[in-house]
């Protein structure tokens, strides 16, 4: 599944700007917005990987919008792009846990930096989550059951889907890997 961005500004050149950049140099998905308080009502029923923000904006600014996904306990990332820095604004984004502040101008590789750190930040997150029910999970045979899936799932996706290679790499007879797929 591919990661997705949501760009939100108010001045539409910067979300052409940022969804151009995305687009052309990264294998994410990128949607803009640039009615900042329609925010509440998209993330009503859809997720995104990361959230990038301008910090001064009508309606909701880009601090409010990283209160907004830090209060509703959202899985989303949030970078806060500004022309208006400011330590300030800095220690108080930095302080209420968005991942990057960046200053305008900034440059295109600064940018698709940041966004890869965080897409990576956010995989670590979701294997961490991932880890967690293997854990939770009870009896022991179905912590067992859970993680021989996924094992599985990453032996095949490893060996581009062959029964064969994955039966050699993992000590498996075929059928076995047949029955932990389903």
């Amino acid at each position: 599944m591919t990661q997705k961005i949501l760009a939100i500004d108010d001045e539409l050149h910067m979300l052409k700007l940022l969804e151009r950049i995305i687009t052309d140099k990264t294998p994410y998905g990128v949607e803009t917005l640039s009615n900042s308080l329609e925010l509440p009502a998209l993330l009503k029923d859809r997720e995104f990987d990361l959230i990038i923000t301008d910090l001064k904006m009508p309606g909701m600014d880009g601090l409010d919008v990283l209160k907004f996904i830090k209060e509703n306990n959202r899985f989303e990332e949030v970078i806060i792009i500004t022309a208006f820095g400011s330590l300030d604004s800095a220690t108080e984004a930095l302080s209420s846990g968005v991942f990057d502040y960046i200053t305008k101008p900034f440059r295109k590789e600064e940018i698709i930096n940041t966004i890869r750190r965080a897409m990576q930040w956010q995989e670590c997150k979701k294997e961490s989550c991932k880890l967690d029910s293997f854990f939770e999970s009870e009896p022991l045979s179905e912590a067992v059951k859970k993680f021989s899936a996924e094992y599985i799932r990453r032996m095949l996706a490893r060996y581009n889907s062959s029964f064969e290679e994955t039966s050699r790499h993992s000590g498996l007879s075929i059928e076995e890997i047949r029955d932990i797929t389903g």
